[in-house]
């Protein structure tokens, strides 16, 4: 949610009781990430941040405004089976970038030349999915396999999709 100047980050209890467990440091929060450890990453648009939070809720700067080019801002966050933070970035459409972070926060491009790439998902094959946020008949949500390379359309037509998930095998 988004209260004045920052974005608060709630932890709910089982039976709906809420804290605040974080907040940001603008109104221009989006994704959020949970490691193995337990730690959340959150992405900070406009403050060109991806923040990390401990369990306990203790916040650091995981990766700051020198990863991204001018302009641009973290959006989209998932993390592969590694542990490595996939970040997408906005703000060149045609040029927008997937970054990815190794644990030690150690960057490199893992993607380029996209448009308003918001949610990223991995499945249980390791294949990255990015839903491109564009009006249809643009909105794609691409797929990249494992290592990289050039995408394939997975699906296409879409008016603005925005986030993706993977739920278990039913």
């Amino acid at each position: 949610s988004t209260i004045g100047d920052v974005s608060n980050i709630y932890k709910f209890a089982p039976d709906g009781t809420r804290m605040l467990f974080g907040s940001t440091d603008s109104d221009f929060g989006f994704g959020l990430a949970i490691d193995s450890a337990g730690n959340l990453y959150a992405a900070d648009a406009d403050a060109q941040t991806v923040y990390k939070f401990t369990p306990n809720g203790t916040r650091s700067v995981f990766a700051g405004p020198s990863a991204f080019a001018a302009d641009t801002g973290p959006l989209g966050l998932a993390l592969d089976s590694a542990g490595n933070l996939f970040v997408s970035t906005e703000g060149d459409p045609g040029s927008d970038t997937i970054l990815e972070f190794t644990p030690d926060g150690m960057e490199s491009t893992f993607a380029t030349g996209l448009t308003n790439p918001r949610g990223l998902a991995f499945d249980a094959s390791g294949n990255l999915f990015v839903a491109e946020f564009n009006p249809a008949p643009d909105g794609d949500i691409l797929k990249f396999a494992p290592g990289g390379g050039a995408p394939t359309v997975f699906a296409s037509g879409i008016d603005l999709p925005e986030f993706l998930a993977f739920g278990p095998p039913r």
